[in-house]
């Protein structure tokens, strides 16, 4: 796993790539929201569906409303989907972790992080996943015995998929992107973005089982 100095160093490296970059420029490309106020300008980009606030020309990263703080994860997740967003319209065509490049150097690593996580949270619980995708903001789909999609960013949606075990099967379950994402992330970055779909999916399940 990154150390935290690992993390500060990947986030400073992008804040020196964005900086020279004229946060108006990326507005289309990124689906961010340009503003400018008598200080400072820069964008307001959903990430799960709640805003975050990236400012010029310093390049930080905060909740919309201004208040808290970001993990440092998110931060440069934020920050690489600026730098490297295409623009690309979505295919609606759905792809595995493996079919992006090299995911299957890194599938054992994407599975721990990821699906197993995933799987072991919900795969005995449907109607759990379905509650909590719900209130996270989810769209319900057909597929499996369990699927929502969210929008992690504008141009990126993740897709869990789950189906139930009974005594002849296991349960199993499969995370599934949009054909475009390596142009909005690098192979790393997919990975970490698709744990992150289910770490919030892990803490609200957290709270709904505590309120049984």
């Amino acid at each position: 796993m990154p150390r935290t100095d690992d993390y500060k160093t990947a986030l400073a490296l992008a804040v020196a790539e964005l900086k020279p970059l004229n946060p108006k420029r990326l507005e289309n490309r990124t689906g961010a929201q340009h503003f400018v106020d008598s200080s400072q300008e820069g964008l307001i980009l959903p990430y799960f569906g709640q805003a975050r606030r990236i400012t010029w020309p310093e390049v930080s990263v905060t909740p919309g409303n201004g208040a808290g703080e970001i993990s440092l994860p998110e931060q440069i997740l934020i920050l690489h989907y600026l730098l490297n967003a295409s623009g690309d319209l979505l295919s609606g065509r759905t792809i595995d972790f493996r079919q992006v490049p090299e995911g299957g150097f890194y599938w054992s690593a994407f599975v721990s992080r990821a699906q197993k996580p995933l799987l072991s949270t919900f795969g005995h619980d449907l109607p759990l996943y379905v509650k909590v995708a719900a209130t996270l903001g989810g769209e319900p789909l057909d597929l499996g015995d369990a699927a929502a999609r969210f929008m992690a960013f504008p141009r990126v949606p993740i897709t869990h998929v789950l189906w139930g075990g009974d005594e002849e099967f296991t349960p199993e379950a499969t995370i599934l992107f949009d054909e475009t994402i390596p142009r909005y992330f690098p192979t790393e970055d997919i990975a970490a973005l698709a744990g992150a779909s289910v770490y919030r999916l892990m803490g609200a399940a957290h709270q709904f089982r505590q309120s049984r």
